[in-house]
C-alpha cells in the first residue's frame, strides 16, 4: 500500500460516496482518509458502500477546516470539475503523475470537494496544483467516488512504470508555508500594500506565488526570521 498519499474528501454530502471512496482507494492499494466536515459519518451507509474496505473509513481522520488536513504534506492536488478563471497553475493527470513519482518519499494530499458544488476558490487556494479530469462535453459531472477511483487507478498504473525519483530536499510542510504566507500577508497589510480594494486578488495571488515555490523548512525559517525583523521594525 502507498502510504504517502492521502484522498482528502471535503463537505461530502452522502455517506454513500464516502464508504465508495474507500472501496476504490484500497483496490487500487491506497490507504490514508481524511474528512473534512463530512455532513453524515460514521454512517451504516459508508460501511454497506465500503464492501470489505471498512477498515480505511475506521482508520480516517475528521478535520473542521482544509488547512488542518493538509498540514504535514509537502504537496496538495485539487481536483475540480469545473474550469476555474484563476492563475492556479493546472495538471494533466499524466503530468499528475510524473510529479507524484518524484514526492514519492514525501506526503501528498489529493484533495477532492463536495459532489454538488466541488471545491470552492477557497479551498483551492490553499491547494498548489489543479487537476481535471476530461470528460464528454455532453455531460461532465463525474461521481465523487469515481473520481477517486480515476485517480487513484493511474497512480497505481504510474508506480509499475516509475521511474529513478530525483532527490528533494528536507522541503516545507503545507502547515509551515501557511505560517510564512500569513507573516507576508501581515507585512503587506501593515504596510498598507493591501487594501479592501485589492485583498481578494491579492491574496490569491500570494497564495499562488508561494504555493507553486518548493521551500524547504530552513528557507521557511529563514524568510519567517526576516519578515519577523521587518515587523518589529514596521511597529517601531
Amino acid at each position: 500500500m502507498s502510504s504517502n498519499i492521502n484522498i482528502v474528501l471535503v463537505k461530502t454530502s452522502h455517506p454513500g460516496n464516502i464508504g465508495s471512496t474507500a472501496r476504490a482507494m484500497k483496490t487500487m492499494g491506497l490507504k490514508n482518509l481524511t474528512l473534512v466536515q463530512p455532513k453524515n459519518f460514521p454512517s451504516d451507509i459508508a460501511k454497506a458502500q465500503a464492501v470489505g474496505c471498512v477498515d480505511i473509513l475506521n482508520n480516517a481522520n475528521i478535520t473542521t477546516v482544509l488547512k488542518e488536513a493538509l498540514g504535514s504534506s509537502k504537496l496538495a492536488i485539487g481536483f475540480s470539475a469545473r474550469s476555474r478563471k484563476s492563475n492556479i497553475p493546472s495538471l494533466s493527470m499524466n503530468e499528475l503523475m510524473d510529479l507524484l513519482n518524484v514526492y514519492d518519499k514525501e506526503n501528498v494530499s489529493i484533495v477532492f470537494g463536495n459532489e454538488q458544488s466541488g471545491l470552492s476558490n477557497e479551498e483551492l487556494q490553499l491547494c498548489n496544483y489543479l487537476v481535471s479530469i476530461p470528460t464528454d462535453s455532453a455531460y461532465t459531472s463525474l461521481n465523487l467516488a469515481s473520481s477517486v477511483q480515476i485517480f487513484s487507478y493511474e497512480y497505481f498504473k504510474s508506480c509499475d512504470a516509475k521511474p529513478i525519483s530525483k532527490k528533494l530536499q528536507d522541503l516545507a510542510s503545507h502547515s509551515s508555508k501557511l505560517v510564512l504566507i500569513e507573516k507576508f500577508l501581515s507585512i503587506m497589510s501593515d504596510l498598507d500594500i493591501i487594501t479592501e480594494k485589492n485583498k481578494k486578488s491579492l491574496v490569491q495571488n500570494i497564495h499562488i506565488i508561494f504555493n507553486k515555490t518548493n521551500f524547504t523548512e530552513n528557507e521557511v525559517n529563514l524568510y519567517l526570521g526576516i519578515l519577523t525583523k521587518i515587523g518589529k521594525a514596521l511597529k517601531k
